[in-house]
């Protein structure tokens, strides 16, 4: 495996005392052992990149961005950046066009952002759920969502999608 052999000539202890080498033994081999689990885990995920070649690591490769995510960029979509200064109103703008969706995501750096909308669209008699890392409260029938950007169902279809704060995410 070439990998492998690149680990260990990185990792040579030629240079270093027999006492030393003797207690770095056991790194080195637990070293390589998560090296390897690394290699076989990009080795897996490679099958999920953007181009058939096997001659690399294609989701390291960040030369060609056009062709991330293929699936993503079939789907037809509009999108819409709000920019402007504090207190504007862009996120008061976003919402109201998340509350009058179908359905719909909205995902914010943090918890209480999410659990501020969550609330919010209840209020206004639109079912929400709230997700979090440490929380999950879902709601029946619920159709559009608040939650924090890491719990983000990347696979679902939604009608509308505010991601606030997008400079903290």
């Amino acid at each position: 495996m070439p990998s492998s052999f690149l680990l260990r000539r990185h990792l040579s202890f030629s240079g270093i005392s027999p006492t030393f080498h003797g207690t770095m033994e056991p790194f080195h081999r637990h070293l390589e052992l998560r090296f390897r689990i690394l290699v076989g885990v990009c080795n897996r995920i490679r099958q999920f990149s953007s181009s058939s070649s096997t001659s690399k690591l294609d989701f390291m490769d960040l030369t060609h961005p056009h062709t991330w995510y293929p699936n993503a960029r079939r789907k037809s979509r509009k999108v819409i950046m709000h920019v402007g200064p504090t207190n504007s109103g862009k996120t008061h703008h976003a919402l109201k066009r998340l509350e009058s969706s179908s359905s719909g995501i909205y995902c914010g750096p943090l918890r209480l952002l999410a659990w501020e909308v969550a609330k919010r669209l209840n209020k206004a008699n639109v079912p929400c759920d709230m997700i979090t890392g440490q929380e999950r409260e879902e709601i029946d029938g619920a159709k559009h969502k608040a939650m924090t950007v890491e719990m983000a169902d990347v696979t679902s279809d939604y009608h509308c999608a505010v991601i606030d704060e997008i400079q903290a995410c």
